[in-house]
């Protein structure tokens, strides 16, 4: 009886361990040209609005910036997205028509082009040592 009730409980914390290390974010570093920041803020909010009605919460990708007197010149501003798994990464992602539409437009502007001069991507995943 002893071996089984530690059986399970081996069993629930690993499966509790190996939960949490599939925590992971979506970061992107990018600058975006003072002119097309507030297109670019209203871009966000479009699709943000898009995942809050699929059931994502609210403000599903936040958005940070360095401040006017900070002396980098480049990536200037943060994007970051947070998921439980890789699978709530995708459902994030195929959120439904008008999503992909939000997005396909996106992908297709200057807006975009700005966007992805400079930027970097990075999925990260949490470490617990």
């Amino acid at each position: 009886m002893k071996k089984t009730i530690l059986l399970f409980a081996s069993l629930f914390s690993m499966t509790f361990v190996l939960a949490q290390n599939q925590e992971r974010l979506s970061v992107h570093y990018f600058d975006i040209p003072e002119n097309l920041e507030t297109q670019f803020m209203e871009f966000n909010k479009q699709i943000n609005q898009e995942l809050e009605n699929a059931g994502f919460g609210k403000n599903f990708y936040k958005i940070y910036k360095v401040k006017k007197d900070d002396k980098a010149k480049m990536h200037r501003y943060f994007q970051i997205s947070s998921y439980t798994s890789d699978k709530h990464y995708e459902m994030t992602h195929d959120v439904g028509e008008d999503y992909n539409k939000i997005l396909d437009a996106f992908w297709d502007s200057d807006l975009a082009k700005a966007f992805n001069k400079n930027r970097i991507y990075r999925k990260v995943y949490r470490i617990e040592k």
